[in-house]
Order: C-alpha cells, then structure tokens, then sequence
C-alpha cells in the first residue's frame, strides 16, 4: 500500500503518490476511501496542528514528532517513565492517545541555518 510507503501523507500527498498507477482515482474518492479505513482502524489519523489530517500507516496508538514549519511527521516512542510523569501532572485527565512532541525538524534547522548565514 502506498500509504505504508509513505509512512504519514495527507489525503493529497497519497492521491498524488497514488495517481500514475491510478490515474481514475479521483480526491474525492480518496477521501471517502481512507474515511472507511480509519472507521475500520486499518490506518490511523496523526494529531497536528495543521487544518488536513495527516494519515498514518499505523492505526494503533504510538507517539509522534510533529515539524512545527514543514509539518513533517516522525514516529517516535517515548518512555514508559516519561508518560507516567506527564499522567502524574495531568491529574485526572488521561493521557492515552499518543503523544505528540512539536518543534522544528532537522532539515527546517538546516535552512534556518543556511539562510542566516547567506543574509
């Protein structure tokens, strides 16, 4: 499947991975069609802050890394030790849906860097 390819894609970014095998698939049916598979849980949904959903080729809970400039998202796993002292700071909201860890990925830094240096 392309989606497990790509690890994380927008719907977009999946038809576009999509469109030379499938040139008939429209967006349209590409956003009906990962709908069922969330409802199904065959493929999950990454919390960002971004307004599209950013599919993930995974649909059980796991923790991520979310770019806060390119929105790249990374899976990461955080400790047990470090979720129960996040749990411990929450009090009595439940922290179980995977946390997500924002900042700037190493590539983003990387032309922050450059286009300091060439100013």
């Amino acid at each position: 499947m392309a989606l497990q390819r790509l690890g994380h894609a927008t719907n977009l970014e999946l038809h576009e991975a999509l469109a030379a095998d499938l040139p008939e698939l429209s967006l349209t049916s590409m956003h009906r069609i990962t709908a069922r598979l969330i409802e199904r849980g065959e493929i999950g949904t990454v919390a960002t802050d971004a307004r599209t959903v950013v599919l993930d080729a995974r649909p059980e809970t796991h923790d991520h890394f979310v770019c806060t400039k390119c929105g790249g998202v990374v899976d990461i796993e955080i400790p047990d030790s470090a979720i129960n002292a996040i749990q411990q700071q929450l009090g009595t909201h439940l922290a179980d849906a995977g946390v997500v860890v924002r900042g700037v990925c190493a590539v983003c830094r990387t032309r922050e860097g450059s286009a300091q240096r060439s100013s």
